[in-house]
């Protein structure tokens, strides 16, 4: 007759091969953030912006040329308004490839400030804290930008990007 292991035995066993089975399984939305999930509702939402000829067909217009470390910032005037729409950033930026080519490398989201002098909190943006919202005093806006494409070495809420360069 075969001996049983006493139950806390098998169980100190078993719970490491658990936990280890947990923390790598293929289903990355246990261990995703709430952020981290909108960011990946964001990408699937403006991924047709790959292709500049989309958002100008839409409406989106060049309003910055190059601006270093940011990238040309194509504009909707039609989205801008008091409201943070997930699916719908105001601004979608590009940069020039090696060819010259528009490359999609972020969103940005920007909401007018009605008084610069009391602009109040920011607007609620991704869940929770690691988004970071700046005021733009010479736009009046409360602006977000979102690497979505392009890694940033600085975080994908930081402002501006390094990688994006000069646009030469």
């Amino acid at each position: 007759m075969k001996k049983r292991k006493p139950f806390l035995q098998q169980l100190c066993m078993v719970l490491p091969l658990l936990i280890l089975g947990w923390s790598c399984s293929d289903d990355d939305e246990v261990t995703m953030t709430a952020w981290e999930l909108e960011v990946n509702q964001l990408i699937a939402a403006t991924a047709k912006y790959a292709d500049v000829a989309v958002a100008t067909g839409e409406g989106f217009f060049d309003a910055s040329g190059f601006v270093p470390d940011m990238g040309h910032h194509y504009v909707l005037p039609a989205r801008m308004d008091n409201t943070f729409e997930l699916e719908k950033p105001e601004i979608i930026l590009y940069a020039p490839d090696a060819n010259g080519n528009m490359e999609f490398v972020a969103v940005e989201y920007a909401t007018p400030i009605a008084d610069l002098d009391n602009p109040g909190t920011p607007p609620e943006g991704f869940t929770g804290d690691t988004d970071e919202w700046e005021i733009n005093t010479h736009l009046s806006q409360w602006q977000l930008h979102v690497w979505i494409v392009k890694e940033n070495p600085n975080g994908i809420f930081a402002p501006t990007n390094p990688t994006v360069g000069d646009g030469n």
